[in-house]
């Protein structure tokens, strides 16, 4: 490890705005404010069906950021060495989403239909509120700890030596160090903790793809929409990795770090899995078509024919597939920063308009977008983005301590 490099990233920490911070934090009050308000009032349930969908969308890219990180510690990837601490930064978010998660069963007569109706067996039995609230609650505390302790390795192997130098929780990390041969241990640990993760993040994510999104409709039923969810977040995340890398890198003046050709693979892989995404989509669909099952038109009726979210349906495949897949085919829409993070935006807001699109028609026939649904909106925009800040103020913003992390950048692939 270059010492004078990791001294030089953990300078770079202060130059994070105390005053962004407290301003996202301002911003997340007030949503959760927003949602109080209106969960209270005469209209509970608009607010519970956004809460829901911020729920699923934000819960998902924070936790797919330390799966990004997991798959380039498997595969040995050398390319995106710089870009996984921002990835591993958004999960800074799942504590919070655990608290969140307990909270949308609070509101469960508001947006899960079988804590109230009867379903038909066998699905009553898997739709149990008991057999729901613990593979749910239990099954994502299980991811979580799995994912912090392969967190805390990923950060230790970066501050190992230099504890002294640190407080707060970057101090707490780094303590205790043993030298060389323990970073030989962490690496072997991260090994192991990747595939862990990964494993149950399909499942976890799977479970919630079915509970809180296709079992709000008592007669659709896919399996392969779990796979759906899971990577639509995915791809999320990796939008959102893009995003904020070039802000820090910027902000922090990493761009010896972070130089065009990882944003010129990473925009790759954003095209790539889009195509992979709208695969699944359409495998959901054809299936309906060739065994002749009519029970399961209704869900797809109800999004793809009907208004008011015909239009919007087609919004959602054009910002997740049509659009980036398209953009990204020049070299240079990849590589030139702005393009980059308007054609990540597109696609993030694609993914939030599909969770909309996918349990907003199960629970009420209209569209109710309003100041209170924008601000609990912003509310979950600005704690993900509080988090993530405390993260990267914390914790150096590049992986130095990574073995396969090549240093400065010299402008080639990897």
């Amino acid at each position: 490890m270059d010492e004078q490099i990791r001294e030089e990233i953990l300078a770079k920490r202060s130059l994070i705005p105390t005053s962004a911070i407290y301003v996202f934090l301002i911003i997340g009050i007030i949503g959760f404010a927003a949602f109080v308000i209106q969960a209270l009032g005469s209209d509970p349930s608009a607010a519970w069906q956004i809460f829901l969908v911020n729920f699923l969308f934000w819960t998902g890219i924070a936790q797919a950021g330390i799966v990004f990180s997991c798959i380039l510690r498997i595969t040995n990837a050398r390319w995106a060495r710089s870009l996984l601490r921002v990835s591993e930064g958004l999960a800074s978010f799942t504590p919070v989403a655990l608290i969140l998660l307990l909270v949308v069963f609070v509101g469960r007569d508001y947006i899960l239909p079988y804590a109230t109706e009867h379903y038909h067996h066998p699905k009553d039995v898997w739709l149990n509120m008991k057999f729901v609230f613990g593979r749910n609650v239990i099954g994502f505390i299980v991811l979580l700890i799995v994912s912090m302790f392969y967190l805390y390795y990923s950060l230790r192997q970066d501050l190992g030596g230099v504890g002294d130098k640190l407080s707060g929780i970057a101090g707490w990390v780094a303590s205790g160090w043993s030298g060389e041969d323990e970073r030989k241990r962490i690496w072997v640990k991260l090994g192991k903790f990747a595939p862990a993760v990964l494993i149950l993040y399909a499942t976890v994510f799977s479970f919630f793809a079915w509970d809180f999104m296709m079992s709000l409709d008592s007669h659709w039923f896919s399996t392969l929409f779990g796979p759906y969810y899971f990577m639509g977040s995915f791809i999320a995340a990796l939008g959102t990795t893009i995003i904020l890398s070039v802000f820090m890198s910027r902000r922090l003046g990493l761009e010896e770090y972070l130089d065009d050709s990882k944003y010129h693979d990473i925009g790759k892989m954003l095209q790539g899995f889009s195509l992979f995404w709208v695969y699944l989509f359409y495998s959901q669909l054809l299936p309906i078509w060739y065994a002749n099952m009519p029970e399961e038109t209704g869900f797809v009726i109800a999004r793809v024919q009907d208004e008011p979210f015909r239009s919007l349906s087609w919004v959602v495949l054009t910002s997740c597939f049509i659009f980036p897949f398209v953009a990204l085919i020049p070299r240079t829409h990849k590589i030139v920063k702005p393009i980059l993070v308007f054609i990540a935006a597109v696609s993030i807001t694609g993914f939030w308009l599909d969770k909309y699109v996918l349990i907003i028609p199960s629970l009420s026939d209209s569209i109710d977008i309003g100041i209170t649904q924008i601000l609990i909106t912003l509310g979950f925009l600005g704690t993900f983005m509080f988090m993530f800040l405390l993260f990267m103020r914390a914790f150096p913003s590049i992986p130095v301590g990574d073995p396969f992390f090549g240093g400065k950048s010299s402008g080639g692939h990897h």
